[in-house]
């Protein structure tokens, strides 16, 4: 281990699913379901608009079930669960009929929140399509429309839901289901609303419109508009919505913001916590650290052989969820979460810190045995990276210590005289490829020290342990296993000298020098 020693006194040493997003669809002529485009993957920018692309997401067909022509039988009549004729199912019956997921959840996300205030109660709602020429005899259209509900809800090809938990403890939950049979709806909600609350729900109903359209008309989750919720009514939500195979959770509440997306390609976590939004760097800093930690994800995508994918919808959802409610939004919650610092903080030692709020961010990737000739060398990638903030300490003296933390274990096929990925078989001419194996952990932990409201020390220490292992085969046969291990550690302290022969200014200059030597250093290499 490097080791330094200094006092400051001396110089010191980054799934397009086209399903919704127009009024027509393409349909797979074999009936497996709706037919996705995918965008060519961009650069992910950090953008103010808060909407997570999901664009490069895998495709995922929709199973749903089409005539032999390939399109959706035009129903002859339909089905409505609870007779009425209120305007909310006068439009559910007239997005039932329509053919794109962006054209059956128009509208509903915000009218099933309307229906509710009206009623001031549960309720369910449901139209089901009827097609006579399918009839068996010895059913009546009832009994087979109810069926055809049944099943609707218990196996919905796209559903949105939205539970919400209110400051005064009660809860209310809202279901959108869909699928070729019908449209769906219920509420329900453990006690009736007061005035504040009501209010503070009508509110909310425009936030879960935008943010039903962003996503099923352009495969975009408006997570800003969800975020922005009157916070002395309500405490917390938790918004779920699956489209055949991609499922999307996002939970929300004054202190916590949870993340997770599933798809073909993989799965993200990120939890993002707002326990000390006073230690938090402005717009200019959380952006350049939001760019660094997507520079490292890249960086571990190319070492551990990631799906290209996975890892751009990642970068989009790290840079979203760090960027919600910060200071510049304006938003409720923010206003909420006022930036506190300890009161021993010194605002000198800002540029020490990455200026993100702390975080707990997973990928990882569908496991896969490409090469039936080695089926114990499996395809796989995992990447995690955490930061934890604590301060100890009160009134003038304290300290902080900021914990960043990453971990990357991998493997991966690659062609012997290329990148890409080989076509593997039991034939033996095929088993000419490399195998390899990452097992990669680095972690940095930086503590400042406070004295009369002043930084007056610092420590950083910096740990890395990587491993490559490269296997070669030429024809099914083992040539070469090479091992690439780097192991590094270094550590770094500084302190300003507060003896009763140092001035004022030559301290404020340890200081700066202290700040100058250290910024920037806490980010992982």
């Amino acid at each position: 281990m490097a080791t330094i020693l200094s006092s400051l006194s001396t110089p010191a040493t980054q799934v397009n699913v086209r399903a919704g997003a127009s009024q027509s669809v393409a349909l797979d002529k074999q009936g497996a379901g709706i037919s996705v485009a995918l965008d060519n993957a961009s650069p992910v920018a950090v953008s103010s608009s808060y909407q997570l692309n999901l664009r490069t997401a895998r495709a995922v067909l929709v199973p749903q079930t089409y005539d032999q022509a390939g399109f959706v039988p035009d129903p002859a009549s339909q089905w409505l669960e609870n007779k009425s004729d209120d305007t909310f199912s006068y439009m559910l019956e007239q997005n039932a009929r329509l053919t794109t997921v962006s054209g059956r959840f128009n509208g509903v996300a915000s009218g099933v929140i309307e229906r509710f205030q009206t009623t001031q109660g549960d309720f369910k709602q449901a139209v089901v399509a009827t097609y006579p020429a399918q009839s068996n005899a010895n059913q009546n259209v009832a009994e087979l429309s109810q069926a055809r509900l049944n099943n609707l809800r218990e196996n919905a090809d796209q559903s949105m839901g939205l539970s919400v938990t209110l400051a005064s403890g009660r809860s209310i939950e809202f279901s959108i289901k869909s699928n070729v049979d019908g449209l769906s709806v219920e509420a329900s909600s453990s006690a009736q609303l007061t005035e504040s609350e009501s209010r503070a729900l009508e509110k909310l109903a425009a936030g879960l419109e935008k943010t039903a359209n962003s996503y099923f008309a352009d495969q975009r989750i408006n997570l800003d508009a969800l975020a922005n919720f009157d916070t002395f009514a309500i405490s917390s939500l938790k918004l779920e919505i699956k489209v055949g195979e991609q499922e999307l959770n996002f939970n929300i509440n004054q202190s916590h913001h949870q993340l997770n997306i599933k798809s073909a390609s993989g799965q993200i976590d990120i939890d993002v916590s707002h326990d000390n939004p006073g230690l938090r760097g402005n717009a200019a800093q959380r952006n350049k650290a939001i760019q660094l930690f997507l520079g490292q994800i890249d960086t571990a995508g190319n070492r551990g052989g990631a799906d290209k994918e996975l890892v751009s919808l990642y970068k989009d959802a790290f840079s979203i969820m760090q960027k919600i409610n910060t200071e510049e939004d304006g938003s409720d919650l923010s206003t909420q979460l006022p930036g506190r610092a300890p009161s021993f903080w010194d605002d000198a030692a800002q540029p020490l810190l990455t200026g993100l709020a702390d975080f707990n961010a997973k990928i990882t990737g569908v496991v896969s045995t490409p090469n039936p000739a080695h089926l114990q060398e499996s395809d796989y990638f995992n990447y995690q990276v955490s930061q934890k903030t604590t301060q100890q300490g009160h009134a003038a003296n304290g300290s902080i210590s900021q914990i960043l933390d990453s971990r990357l274990s991998a493997a991966f096929h690659q062609e012997l005289k290329s990148n890409e990925k080989p076509v593997l078989s039991s034939d033996r001419n095929s088993q000419s490829y490399r195998y390899s194996k990452v097992e990669d952990h680095a972690s940095n932990k930086l503590i400042l020290g406070f004295d009369k409201n002043q930084l007056n020390s610092a420590s950083l220490e910096k740990s890395s342990d990587r491993l490559l292992s490269v296997s070669s085969y030429e024809l099914g046969k083992l040539v070469s296993t090479q091992t690439h291990p780097d192991k590094q550690d270094s550590k770094i302290n500084l302190h300003v000298n507060t003896g009763p022969h140092a001035s004022a200014s030559a301290q404020a200059q340890q200081r700066l020098r202290m700040v100058d030597s250290l910024r920037n250093q806490i980010f992982l290499d």
